[in-house]
């Protein structure tokens, strides 16, 4: 059986992604995202805009 590379993220560096801050709109929390679909860590909405 084969094999192709390990964990997924091993060699994954967090500090040289380029995140965004965002703000919810629903609860205020202000935080940092990557991706295409920013949810609130706080409080699961997807009601963000990008500051």
């Amino acid at each position: 059986m084969c094999s192709t590379g390990g964990p997924m993220g091993e060699n994954l560096d967090v500090k040289k992604l380029k995140t965004k801050k965002y703000r919810c709109l629903d609860c205020g929390n202000e935080f940092k995202g990557l991706g295409r679909k920013i949810i609130c860590p706080s409080c699961q909405s997807p009601n963000v805009e990008e500051i």
